[in-house]
């Protein structure tokens, strides 16, 4: 599939990013993975998924503008700026306010059937392909 189709979404965290594809022909995301960090985003996992995906625009979600959000706000804003920076493709910031309480009731309900514990890192990943899906509707359509 050519790499004009395909592009990256990150749900930023200050400990966990979650990170989906999107396929822009079926206007679908799928979860691919949850990175973790410690001391700032890990970039050589980032890289590997890049190099793999060959994604044309990388999206990054961001929260509201609310006072609660202005420290996370700066961080996403100097993650995307890096990524631009280091991978050379253009970063989309899109909107994600509650992206990760959606991720969570959807899997809830999934997950009610099978009775299976929610991990954090699976809404990480979700919400990332929420986020990738929202933004697939609001720019390819």
């Amino acid at each position: 599939m050519s790499a004009n189709n395909l592009y990256l979404a990150f749900d930023f965290g200050e400990r966990r990013t979650g990170v989906a594809v999107g396929v822009a022909i079926t206007a679908s995301a799928k979860p691919l993975t949850t990175l973790h960090s410690n001391a700032g985003p890990n970039w050589a996992e980032i890289e590997k998924l890049i190099n793999e995906w060959q994604p044309s625009k990388l999206i990054v979600g961001i929260p509201d503008d609310s006072d609660n959000n202005q420290a996370l706000r700066k961080k996403i804003t100097k993650f995307s700026r890096q990524l631009a920076e280091r991978f050379k493709k253009e970063v989309c910031l899109h909107d994600e306010t509650l992206s990760s309480h959606a991720a969570y009731d959807l899997l809830k309900e999934r997950r009610d059937r099978n009775k299976g514990k929610i991990k954090k890192e699976e809404i990480d990943s979700f919400a990332a392909a929420l986020l990738m899906e929202s933004w697939m509707n609001s720019n390819l359509g």
